[in-house]
């Protein structure tokens, strides 16, 4: 049970997310907020996408590239069991319930909307909506959503009860204007659904977030996110 099988890594993405903290917890939380898919050299052929376009929304196969995992030791560091921050980081449940970045062999998978199939001076790239992915986190497989087979309308939502309540948040006007304009709506959504990890939201200490070409700091006031600055990276 320990073969290693070897997975080519066929695009890379270019988001805005810089750092692990601040990415949404799930695909398409966050609206209006676009990524673009770079094809490596050996995958750069239009052929390889051809008919996608009929397709709105495609799956995305990727690889939690800044986990502290090797997986080609005999002995991976992975554990049985995690702590999801959606029950508050105190209860365990199976690393196989969940959707851990910490896992045996580190893949996620992103349902994302499709807007753009782009061919730009022969180098193709796909241009999509709703992207969880750290900007450089490779890509090693794409397929699209079948809404025939792929909506479960019957499922169990199990412990995950759907998108946790919004929060208010308070960003000054002098400090909003500083991020880029396409940003603005994208990042105060992410605020709204609380970045800080979630059995560390009784804390008033300061946070910062890297976010597209900005440093963000706020802090938790009064019941709301206060943003305290915002500094060009």
């Amino acid at each position: 049970m320990n073969d290693i099988h070897e997975i080519r890594k066929i695009a890379v993405i270019k988001s805005a997310f810089k750092q692990k903290y601040g990415i949404p917890r799930q695909p398409r939380l966050v609206q209006g907020l676009k990524s673009e898919i770079v094809f490596g050299d050996e995958f750069n052929n239009p052929d390889a996408v051809r008919g996608l376009e009929e397709f709105s929304h495609i799956w995305l196969i990727w690889g939690f590239s800044r986990n502290k995992i090797d997986m080609n030791v005999k002995n991976p560091a992975w554990k049985p069991t995690v702590r999801p921050p959606r029950l508050g980081g105190d209860i365990r449940k199976g690393v196989f319930a969940t959707r851990s970045p910490y896992r045996p062999n580190s893949l996620g998978m992103s349902a994302v909307k499709l807007l753009e199939i782009r061919n730009v001076s022969g180098k193709l790239s796909l241009i999509v909506e709703g992207a969880d992915l750290l900007d450089g986190t490779p890509i090693y497989d794409i397929k699209p959503y079948v809404p025939y087979s792929d909506i479960i309308t019957d499922a169990d939502k199990g412990f995950a009860h759907g998108v946790d309540t919004a929060i208010d948040v308070e960003f000054p006007e002098n400090l909003l204007s500083k991020v880029d304009e396409e940003f603005r709506a994208p990042l105060m959504r992410i605020l709204e659904l609380d970045p800080r990890d979630a059995y560390d939201r009784e804390s008033v200490k300061p946070c910062k977030m890297a976010f597209a070409n900005v440093d963000i700091e706020f802090e938790f006031q009064g019941g709301k996110l206060v943003v305290t600055s915002v500094k060009k990276l």
